[in-house]
């Protein structure tokens, strides 16, 4: 009987671990683990060294499905589960029922606050940790999601929060939906102060210390923002980082957030990619300036909650969107394998081909990056075998220069490798095409809507997950590690369930 006992001890001393008053859930926009390390030389000790060297860290996670993006990546986080089944498989994606495309937040039922763009999570189709904090606690977690984008603000806040903000690409206003209740008072007045705001980035330590890439004598920068212009651009530059620390104080400052013995969640989202989708070859410093102002953002954003609340009832969380966006031409400039592939052309040569096959007809409804939509309603009419005609667009589409490979939702049925598992990963009925195109690499997709021209076939690259904070032991992890263990860390941590499809498996 007392062996019995003592077996039950840890599980009895895990249960009953102190819980963190707060927990910071923290993405960054594009973090790679090389340049986490590459350009630790260049940081404080209180910003990523403090996290790094005091916390659970994963510096080898990955997202186990294709083209990943920021919304795609950002649902699996806080969900634990992949697009396949919590909805979301891009930021944007073709809306079947009316051949428009729409965002992945957007929801009409509601009215925009201080933007026209009306947004919900209705579209996010499983529980998030956010979620089950607030149903653990009866609904007394206060959760707040502060973002520079819409998308990521609304999925890493989850169903239930209580405020969620991003940024204005027009006005540059902080802005939200009626779907969260009231606009704060406290981001009503930080907005007073965008039409006066002016931003300038230059690098922060002198130049000659940004010499990661080999350079010499590298050229410094400078980058000025003013009132309303080029706001788009400016959330790719070290400054947005800068504003959401100063949004995350004003919260804190005016919220009962961490205050009470129950746990609340502040989520953030900083940006460290490529100024303006500009490759690293073109812009080597920014690129270093952005980690290590960004290590700055972080020990101050974290000094501050030591100051207010103590980091011993804090948990802190940071991971990645695993991928990055470059618009370089290099693949041409030193005759790499690299295209274009221009899905309107492929689109009327794929009616074309089909026509000639089953007869005249629109067997295309659109298309929307590398995927196609067929037209089930004009298919049916005409009395065809769908299968057949899938069929026949994979062999058209396999011809053209550039594919790697083509899938069906046919080919994801029953029992599958681990790769067709992958591709699955990122699918999902309500929202993909009938038909998507796996591209050879250095290829790149374009499409006939200007906003996405640059759209790409993403690599996934290696990004980190840290935990750091109450109740968390010093350790690292160098397995590769798929991104939905966050979900299951920060329930086990907080005392609550993993969201409601969340599990260890590789999804």
């Amino acid at each position: 009987m007392i062996l019995m006992l003592l077996g039950l001890l840890p599980s009895f001393a895990q249960q009953n671990m102190k819980s963190p008053k707060l927990y910071i859930n923290i993405t960054v926009d594009q973090l790679r683990t090389d340049f986490l390390y590459e350009f630790s030389g260049l940081y404080g000790e209180d910003g990523f060294k403090r996290l790094l060297g005091g916390g659970k860290v994963y510096p080898n996670a990955y997202y186990a499905f294709e083209n990943i993006d920021r919304a795609s990546a950002v649902a699996t986080l806080a969900t634990g589960t992949s697009p396949y089944v919590n909805g979301i498989v891009g930021e944007r994606w073709l809306d079947r029922s009316s051949l428009r495309i729409v965002n992945c937040v957007e929801d009409h039922k509601y009215q925009g606050v201080y933007t026209n763009a009306p947004m919900s999570p209705v579209r996010l189709k499983a529980i998030t940790v956010t979620d089950e904090m607030k149903r653990a606690t009866r609904g007394n977690a206060i959760v707040c999601s502060i973002a520079p984008d819409e998308d990521v603000a609304v999925l890493a806040g989850g169903h239930a929060a209580d405020e969620v903000l991003w940024k204005n690409n027009i006005t540059g206003y902080w802005c939200s939906s009626s779907y969260y209740g009231l606009y704060p008072s406290w981001a009503a007045d930080k907005n007073k102060e965008v039409h006066g705001r002016s931003s300038k980035w230059e690098p922060l330590l002198e130049v000659e210390k940004y010499n990661n890439f080999g350079e010499e004598t590298p050229d410094a920068f400078s980058y000025s923002f003013n009132g309303l212009k080029n706001i788009r651009e400016y959330k790719t530059t070290a400054c947005v980082n800068d504003e959401i620390n100063e949004m995350a104080k004003a919260y804190l400052e005016s919220s009962l957030a961490g205050q009470d013995d129950i746990a609340d969640c502040l989520s953030l989202t900083y940006y460290a990619g490529n100024y303006n989708g500009q490759s690293m070859e073109e812009r080597p410093i920014e690129i270093q300036d952005m980690y290590v102002r960004l290590d700055r953002n972080i020990a101050d954003l974290l000094n501050y909650v030591d100051r207010r609340i103590g980091l011993e009832n804090v948990v802190v969380s940071i991971a990645s969107t695993g991928y990055v966006i470059e618009n370089s031409e290099d693949g041409a400039k030193y005759r790499l394998p690299s295209g274009t592939i221009y899905m309107d052309r492929i689109e009327g040569l794929l009616n074309v081909y089909l026509g000639a096959q089953f007869g005249k007809g629109d067997y295309v409804e659109g298309v929307y990056g590398p995927q196609l939509y067929l037209n089930r309603k004009a298919i049916e009419r005409m009395k065809l075998d769908k299968l057949d005609v899938v069929s026949h667009t994979v062999e058209f589409l396999k011809s053209v220069e550039g594919v790697e490979d083509v899938f069906t939702i046919y080919r994801l049925g029953g029992m599958l490798s681990p790769e067709m598992q992958y591709v699955k990963n990122g699918y999902n009925p309500s929202s993909s095409g009938d038909v998507w195109l796996r591209l050879m690499p250095g290829w790149k997709i374009a499409t006939d809507v200007a906003s996405e021209s640059n759209m790409t076939y993403r690599t996934p690259v290696m990004f980190p997950i840290i935990i750091y904070g109450c109740g968390v032991k010093p350790e690292v992890i160098e397995n590769m590690t798929p991104a939905n263990i966050l979900a299951a860390e920060m329930a086990r941590i907080l005392h609550i369930r993993r969201p409601n499809d969340n599990s260890l498996r590789v999804f």
